[in-house]
């Protein structure tokens, strides 16, 4: 089984250089730029890694551009600003070698000791309750739906209609705030594949702002991520009820 880790990135300096030399190695390290001004592309091709430049802008995109590109059987969605934690990486990889093998392996922020540090109140709330109620409407048994960190088949996006193109208007009201991964936890569930978690806490964000009591004082605009998320949640629940 061979790895593909995917780190997109948007002016990530300062993470890049506190979490990317505690990354193991692995057969791909594939980073997706969407635009950074603060030298993180020259400080990725510098430390030898391959940069892939979006064309699109979003997080989605950058995940879709990195589907072409990557070239393990597994594919490792990680975060550089510190929300991830690399001493997860080996055994999330363990996970997805296990037996009957896995299609999907989930770092969990809520299960077992797992904590977030970049929760709040709010936050945290608002991922539980999107969380329960992928699981209700689509038969899931998730405890983290919406985390980034995760691994799964390198086919499954394609499978499951991830790389589609929408609309403009959906790419730009609903594609352009949320990744893929709340879709994926959902489909997933629909076609029922096989799904773990492992526990793995959730650091702070490096550069971006700290823990605040309602919101986060970060570059995410979390009132659109929540009424895109809560478009997508009913849309699939509405008109795309049957697995693919």
């Amino acid at each position: 089984m061979t790895a593909t880790l995917v780190v997109p990135i948007l002016n990530e300096l300062r993470g890049l250089r506190a979490v990317m030399p505690r990354v193991p190695v692995l057969d791909q390290i594939l980073v997706v730029d969407g635009g950074s001004t603060d030298g993180s592309v020259e400080w990725c091709i510098r430390q030898g890694y391959e940069v892939l430049i979006q064309r699109r802008p979003g997080m989605r995109a950058a995940l879709q551009e990195a589907w072409n590109k990557a070239r393990g059987d597994v594919l490792v969605t990680f975060s550089p600003d510190g929300n991830s934690d690399p001493a997860r990486i080996v055994p999330l990889l363990s996970a997805m070698a296990a037996r009957p093998a896995p299609d999907m392996v989930i770092v969990s922020r809520y299960l077992d000791w797992a904590r977030s540090d970049d929760d709040t109140p709010l936050t945290r709330a608002a991922n539980r309750f999107f969380t329960h109620w992928i699981n209700r409407l689509f038969n899931g048994h998730y405890t983290d739906a919406l985390v980034l960190f995760r691994a799964y088949r390198r086919e499954l996006p394609e499978r499951l209609g991830l790389l589609e193109e929408r609309s403009p208007a959906w790419e730009r009201l609903v594609g352009r705030y949320i990744s893929w991964e709340p879709m994926l936890s959902i489909r997933v569930a629909k076609a029922g594949c096989r799904v773990a978690e492992i526990p793995g806490d959730e650091p702070p964000r490096l550069g971006h702002g700290r823990p605040g009591w309602l919101l986060p004082e970060s570059r995410i605009r979390h009132v659109r991520v929540g009424l895109a998320m809560a478009w997508l949640v009913v849309e699939e629940w509405l008109f795309k009820k049957g697995a693919r």
